[in-house]
């Protein structure tokens, strides 16, 4: 199945990447990441003024004896960050844009477990039998993420705000949090990435847009089913509903553009049919990933 997602080449390229953290984080496990902290172990990096409560072990008494000034040393160790991966499976990614996010979801899994991150990984809506929150801790693990990638089926309603709720609930320790999809549910979308920002994690959207859905045969009659509600209508295409469905599709696009950029959260555009190479340029662009 990962074959279906991925190509050795593929794979091999990945492995050139890391995913990105903006801050320094503390990591549970070793790991390929480096982060800072006070005490032995690792590189030496720095010192930090002292503060009380700080092991005097780590006071560097030579600076003390020079200088008169109280410092502790940093040092930088290697060590994994736990990346929560995020992948919308409602009724409206069906398609494309499913496929698009699944092979994405893929590549970023394969960057962290490579680099020996730990990958929480959730479908939103979760899957029935499967636990709302799977963590992967070794590369290994691949085969059966991939596969679940590959099988597992698009259906549901959108609604990421209760979604992300369940999954923050499950969720461990905070650290770079990747959302992958199409927000056909804005205000959802909003709420749900508010609450990861909440709870500290470095939240970015990976947004799936997908021009198809707003191209519409001028001139036709059409019998139209929402995917997720089942509702039915019929319509009459003209030049005027054509240009009001494109605009709405690129005003959801830009509203949640712009309320994750008044909110530092990172937001990265990705339409379908682009090569997941200039996907990931986007991404590294944006600090997603980063090169080796």
């Amino acid at each position: 199945m990962s074959a279906a997602l991925l190509s050795p080449h593929d794979l091999a390229r990945l492995d050139r990447l890391a995913l990105f953290s903006r801050r320094r984080l503390r990591g549970d496990q070793p790991g390929g990441r480096r982060t800072r902290r006070i005490g032995a172990g690792g590189e030496f990096v720095d010192h930090r003024a002292y503060v009380p409560g700080d092991d005097l072990r780590y006071v560097d008494w030579n600076v003390y004896v020079r200088l008169g000034d109280l410092v502790v040393k940093r040092f930088e160790a290697v060590d994994a960050v736990r990346v929560l991966l995020i992948v919308d499976r409602s009724a409206s990614m069906t398609g494309a844009k499913g496929r698009e996010a699944r092979r994405l979801a893929a590549a970023l899994a394969h960057v962290a477990l490579r680099r020996r991150d730990a990958l929480d990984f959730a479908f939103v809506p979760a899957v029935p039998g499967r636990p709302v929150v799977e963590p992967f801790r070794d590369a290994a693990r691949l085969a059966p993420l991939f596969d679940a990638l590959g099988t597992v089926e698009d259906a549901g309603g959108t609604d990421l705000a209760g979604g992300l709720s369940r999954v923050l609930a499950a969720a461990g320790r905070r650290g770079p949090a990747v959302l992958i999809s199409d927000f056909f549910d804005p205000a959802g979308a909003a709420a749900g990435l508010s609450r990861l920002s909440a709870r500290g994690f470095e939240a970015t959207a990976l947004h799936l847009l997908d021009p198809a859905d707003a191209d519409l045969p001028v001139g036709e009659a059409l019998r139209c089913e929402d995917r997720e509600t089942g509702e039915v209508i019929d319509l009459d295409v003209t030049p005027e509903w054509v240009e009001a469905v494109r605009v709405a599709w690129r005003r959801r696009a830009e509203r949640v553009r712009t309320w994750c950029a008044e909110r530092e959260i990172g937001w990265v555009p990705v339409e379908v049919g682009r090569s997941l190479w200039d996907v990931l340029k986007d991404c590294l662009r944006a600090g997603v990933v980063v090169g080796a």
